[in-house]
């Protein structure tokens, strides 16, 4: 963390305080940029099957921003690709089958606001985020604090909950789906996060679950696990990230 995210930390909320002295090490380095690969999957209803996917991410944290590319499995010869981007407080999600027939291509206020909380949620991979002057803390009890991004064209806020060994579990808050017609309605929407590890140094679950907690059957659709996370890799812009993801191309 910088000196100013190390001065911040007192009067950040004590659950906050007490995560990032459990995530992050003692004269850690400024973070910048992450890349980071997984594995895992998904499904989009919950009816449907499980698919194996397998996907990579660049993230920037000053501004807030990333670019994520994933290929879904269906069969030997067919694919889903998608590309989900916060770039300049602006979200956009493209969709494509076998990489040519464009599927979806949307943005708005809506996919916004869905890139930033999705950003907001993911800093549990790149901690020191946490104590940086784009996130405004508000406390909640002893195991939990609302975090708001700042600076954004839509107030995004997410519940982030602690354990009591000091690791951030959950996430929680509302973000925007598409119903049928193509409206867009705000829904509960959640993460859970295990199996914490050892990535350069800062403690980091290698593993989450993403869930739209309908009433009165909540709903998961994907289960990533972290295989690859490098902190300020080698310089590149979010625009000139990769077309697919490396392990996942052919």
């Amino acid at each position: 963390m910088t000196g100013a995210d190390v001065a911040r930390l007192d009067s950040l909320p004590p659950p906050v305080r007490r995560y990032l002295r459990f995530a992050v090490p003692a004269n850690a380095p400024p973070i910048r940029t992450v890349h980071l690969r997984h594995d895992g999957f998904f499904r989009q209803h919950p009816k449907q099957r499980w698919f194996a996917i397998q996907g990579e991410q660049y993230f920037t944290l000053d501004p807030p921003g990333f670019v994520w590319r994933g290929r879904i499995r269906m069969l030997p010869f067919l694919w889903i690709d998608a590309r989900d981007s916060l770039i300049s407080g602006q979200g956009r999600m493209v969709v494509k089958f076998n990489s040519i027939f464009t599927m979806a291509n949307v943005r708005g206020p809506e996919v916004d606001q869905g890139a930033q909380a999705r950003w907001l949620a993911e800093m549990v991979w790149f901690p020191p985020a946490f104590a940086g002057e784009r996130i405004q803390w508000e406390p909640i009890d002893d195991r939990s604090a609302r975090a708001t991004l700042l600076g954004e064209a839509l107030p995004v806020s997410l519940v982030m909950e602690f354990d009591d060994q000091d690791r951030a579990v959950r996430v929680r808050g509302q973000r925007y789906r598409t119903v049928a017609g193509g409206k867009t309605v705000l829904t509960p929407w959640s993460g859970s996060c295990t199996d914490y590890s050892n990535f350069s140094g800062m403690q980091i679950p290698s593993c989450v679950e993403v869930t739209w907690d309908f009433e009165p059957e909540p709903f998961t659709y994907a289960r990533f696990h972290v295989t690859e996370l490098e902190y300020n890799p080698p310089s590149r812009s979010l625009a000139d990230s990769p077309t697919t993801p490396r392990a996942a191309a052919g």
